[in-house]
């Protein structure tokens, strides 16, 4: 833009045409700039949109050691975790929605980590034909009574006085199929093999 141009819009913009300078006696006041004499400005830039938060993922669902999810194995480094009553009761319906959607059983194990006989048990469902039985017959929900002082309830209901305990329920109707209390270790007589444990869970 060149001064003179400068000059003029200035003098545009502040409603002054001349500068002020006295007007002869009887003259009358410039009139002021209409507003069709104003250059027109350049609009402003739109606002940009400001970009919404994206909204934060869900937080994962913790993965309860009594149950980690349907057709999924019981971890080996979360075998002796205590549980709350809320846990287990959660883990089992949900054990036993899935066991019955998938045609499988729903087997309840009571143990706990001082207990060598429910040790040794853990050891026999790592066996490759024992975890391949359990994963494909059972959901498994792993109930740890701690020092005979958590999950008494279930216990009683169960009737479970020593460890390890295992009961095989069916998920459409409840009904206890099997039950059985295992000692590998502490029991006399013949020691358990992995083939004893996985025959037994094939026949229920």
């Amino acid at each position: 833009m060149k001064f003179y141009e400068s000059v003029l819009l200035v003098t545009l913009l502040t409603g002054c045409a001349t500068p002020n300078k006295e007007r002869p006696a009887g003259a009358a006041p410039p009139a002021p700039p209409t507003v069709a004499a104003l250059p027109a400005l350049p609009a402003p830039p739109a606002a940009m949109p400001s970009a919404s938060p994206s909204p934060s993922p869900p937080a994962p669902k913790k993965v309860s050691s009594a149950y980690p999810g349907c057709g999924q194995p019981l971890a080996v480094e979360k075998l002796w975790d205590e549980t709350t009553e809320g846990e287990v009761l959660e883990g089992i319906g949900e054990a036993k929605a899935c066991a019955a959607e998938n045609g499988r059983r729903l087997l309840l194990e009571f143990v706990a980590p001082w207990c060598a006989d429910c040790r040794e048990m853990a050891k026999l469902d790592e066996t490759p034909a024992v975890a391949e039985t359990l994963r494909r017959r059972f959901e498994r929900v792993r109930i740890n009574i701690g020092k005979w002082d958590r999950h008494e309830a279930l216990r009683e209901s169960f009737g479970v006085r020593a460890l390890a305990t295992y009961i095989v329920i069916d998920p459409k109707t409840s009904k206890l199929l099997a039950q059985t209390t295992l000692e590998p270790i502490t029991k006399p007589g013949k020691k358990l093999t992995a083939e004893d444990w996985r025959r037994w869970l094939e026949a229920h």
